[in-house]
């Protein structure tokens, strides 16, 4: 299979449904909130130039094979989630009455997040890395995570850290043969969560 990796701010925004599509595959919170989430979330990623996001597309196909992201303030992103507050109401008040454990994990998280990445100027923040599950199992994970790190070190970043999930053993597995390291296990509401670090 032939494949490019691109910078996500390049991506065509009439594909970035297809990225909040590939997403709700994750098991995550922003998952778990709904694709209304997703995909306002991706909305607020292409715009952001902070950010720092590859993609990987099938050359023949055209399919989006998957997806990485980064950014010096995880907290910025979802923070602007809420700028349209009458939209952000709305999804709100529906999640609340359809996955009302999801509201409070977003409390929860909402609070670890904002300190997680104090005092680290030269550090950027792994925050998703999904894969198309028609290309689970092929290696593009840790394809893409090399491709984020050219990109995180061409934007003039020394380290990059992420969480993941302690259950999560596939994903934990391919950070540490790409050269994270573990630095601590914390807990997130429901999550229990190991935190990495790979210096550049």
């Amino acid at each position: 299979m032939k494949y490019t990796i691109h910078n996500l701010h390049e991506i065509a925004p009439e594909l970035l449904p297809k990225l909040a599509e590939i997403h709700m595959g994750d098991h995550g919170l922003l998952s778990e909130l709904g694709y209304p989430f997703v995909e306002r979330y991706f909305e607020i990623v292409y715009k952001n130039k902070q950010v720092v996001a590859v993609y990987a597309q099938n050359d023949e196909t055209g399919e989006l094979i998957g997806y990485n992201i980064a950014a010096p303030e995880p907290a910025a992103l979802t923070g602007q989630l809420t700028s349209d507050r009458a939209w952000f109401i709305k999804q709100i008040i529906k999640a609340a009455f359809t996955r009302p454990l999801a509201i409070l994990q977003l409390v929860v998280s909402s609070l670890t997040i904002r300190t997680q990445m104090q005092n680290e100027a030269d550090a950027i923040e792994s925050l998703y890395l999904t894969i198309n599950p028609n290309y689970r199992g092929m290696g593009m994970g840790g394809t893409l995570q090399r491709g984020l790190f050219e990109a995180v070190r061409a934007a003039g970043y020394k380290r990059i850290v992420g969480s993941v999930e302690i259950s999560n053993q596939a994903s934990l597995k391919m950070c540490l043969s790409n050269g994270f390291t573990i630095t601590k296990t914390f807990r997130e509401g429901k999550y229990t969560r190991h935190r990495i670090e790979k210096i550049l």
